[in-house]
């Protein structure tokens, strides 16, 4: 009889917790008047939004370039049609600074990533050396 580990039916118990920032992201889209925030807006945004990532890591605890690697995907692919859709459109300067924003996070995410993916070959590599090396 094989036992199931404690941890995977964490996993499974918390791996919808991923829905609360994204509740609060659609929320936040949603919010300001005529597509201008106030101040209170913007600290409301802020509050939520970062509120929700602190419960989606402290609910299903995750190393966090893993984490954002399948938002960098995502990101990537909407900016691309985004950036193909309104290439002759005019958009308000706070989708600007959004992209932005997000575009820094993905070049953050994919550098680590393939750093991380170096990082495994290289030891992989001298793992096979060392061990041709005590063969001989």
């Amino acid at each position: 009889m094989s036992r199931v580990p404690r941890r995977t039916a964490a996993r499974r118990r918390h791996g919808a917790a991923f829905v609360l920032p994204l509740i609060s992201v659609f929320w936040a889209g949603e919010l300001g008047h005529g597509g201008r925030f106030t101040g209170s807006d913007l600290f409301a945004v802020v509050a939520l939004c970062g509120a929700s990532g602190v419960a989606w890591q402290l609910l299903h605890r995750r190393d966090v370039v893993d984490r954002l690697t399948h938002f960098a995907s995502a990101f990537t692919v909407v900016t691309a049609f985004l950036v193909v859709a309104a290439w002759d459109s005019s958009l308000s300067s706070a989708m600007g600074a959004g992209t932005g924003l997000g575009a820094v996070l993905v070049g953050l995410v994919y550098t680590e990533q393939l750093l991380r993916d170096r990082d495994r070959r290289q030891a992989s590599t001298r793992a096979t050396a060392h061990s041709l090396g005590r063969a001989s």
